[in-house]
């Protein structure tokens, strides 16, 4: 959702975008795409992934040192490149937490898919090229129920979701699910965002299972 966003606002910085996406090693067979939309009355744009059905084995997981390493000894424009390296890193340590191992033992499920590799290294070129001086959120939306994961099923928000935006506003929007995602949470975490509390608002101060 950060990259349509971003990528709609700055429609200039596609192309640039997804060369760096293969920059950092995306394979040939799998194709980042952005597409528009319009959902109710507003048109916008949708950031897609797509991973052929033989990749699905590759998607199972990846440590969380293989992909730094990876990163490491791509192309990719330093700056972007260790932007990209601290957002994986956060959610490493949040899980590494939740988990109780050491982050270099950190292995990513979900979240160590070549699209959420696409996401981050797309992330961190966008606040690279965008040229914003600071960042602002307001409240998320907290969602429920349950999540399904490599790990089982677990509560929404995610732990690890819930441990990246302690100190920021939630509200409860009465829609069900998964409404912030931990790669979502890590860039408002990297952003080092300042909060816009508003008045239906709480602060989400620590969270414990």
């Amino acid at each position: 959702m950060f990259v349509a966003a971003m990528l709609h606002t700055f429609p200039k910085l596609e192309a640039p975008m997804l060369a760096a996406i293969r920059t950092a090693g995306l394979p040939a067979e799998i194709q980042p795409k952005l597409e528009a939309f319009q959902d109710f009355a507003l048109t916008g744009m949708r950031f897609i992934v797509d991973e052929p059905q033989a990749s699905s084995a590759d998607h199972a997981h990846r440590e969380f040192a293989h992909i730094v390493a990876a990163l490491k000894v791509s192309a990719l424009e330093t700056k972007v490149r260790d932007r990209a390296i601290a957002m994986f890193t956060s959610l490493a340590e949040v899980e590494g937490q939740i988990h109780g191992v050491a982050i270099e033992e950190v292995s990513f499920h979900e979240l160590g898919g070549w699209d959420s590799i696409a996401d981050m290294v797309g992330a961190a070129f966008l606040i690279e090229s965008c040229g914003a001086q600071s960042w602002s959120i307001g409240s998320m939306p907290k969602g429920s129920g349950m999540v399904k994961t490599a790990h089982g099923p677990l509560p929404v928000p995610s732990p690890a979701t819930a441990r990246l935006l302690e100190g920021f506003a939630w509200h409860d929007d009465g829609r069900s699910g998964e409404r912030v995602t931990p790669t979502g949470a890590a860039i408002v975490r990297h952003l080092n965002c300042s909060a816009r509390m508003p008045s239906n608002g709480k602060i989400l101060r620590a969270s414990g299972y």
